[in-house]
């Protein structure tokens, strides 16, 4: 009860009222682009459904979080207590290159150098066909997240070579 008190109290309106504000906005939403109304009524019903509109587009009436007030009862109850420090966890550095595994993978790249594709989608950005580049990469890298990853990390390996080179040209 108390989360619709805060609410009421914020100026909202109360469940009832929401509900039959809800189905008419479905039923507007269905007569302005005029879908069947028998295919429709479930589209209306989610509506009413929900505590309000705005809470279904994710701007719910939620109150602030307010630390416990010590006593037993009423909004804030609870135990005051100090939040204690935790030490940090391995699992928090997931996804973080250490430097040995960032100069073993720049060793490799040295070494081994560059696989077939990576040499043609260089070729394809010295030329500026960028699209091409990231077609070639999302074929054989399999999805566009990828594929804009390698067209970047190419994209970078010639800037650098360039930097390096700079009045090398023909």
């Amino acid at each position: 009860m108390g989360f619709l008190r805060f609410c009421v109290e914020a100026g909202e309106t109360t469940r009832e009222s929401q509900k039959e504000e809800n189905w008419e906005m479905g039923r507007h939403l269905v007569e302005s682009t005029n879908l069947n109304p028998r295919k429709s009524y479930f589209l209306i019903t989610e509506f009413a459904k929900r505590d309000s509109y705005k809470s279904m587009m994710g701007f719910g009436c939620m109150a602030p979080q307010q630390p416990n007030s010590g006593l037993f009862v009423g909004l804030n109850k609870g135990h005051v207590v100090t939040k204690k420090e935790l030490a940090p966890r391995p699992s928090d550095r997931k996804g973080k290159t250490s430097r040995r595994v960032h100069f073993v993978r720049t060793l490799i790249r040295e070494v081994a150098g560059f696989a077939p594709y990576e040499k043609r989608i260089t070729e394809l950005l010295k030329v500026g066909k960028d699209k091409r580049a990231l077609k070639v990469a999302k074929r054989k890298l399999g999805t566009h997240k990828r594929a804009k990853k390698k067209r970047e990390e190419m994209s970078n390996v010639l800037r650098k070579m360039r930097s390096a080179g700079g009045g090398e040209k023909k």
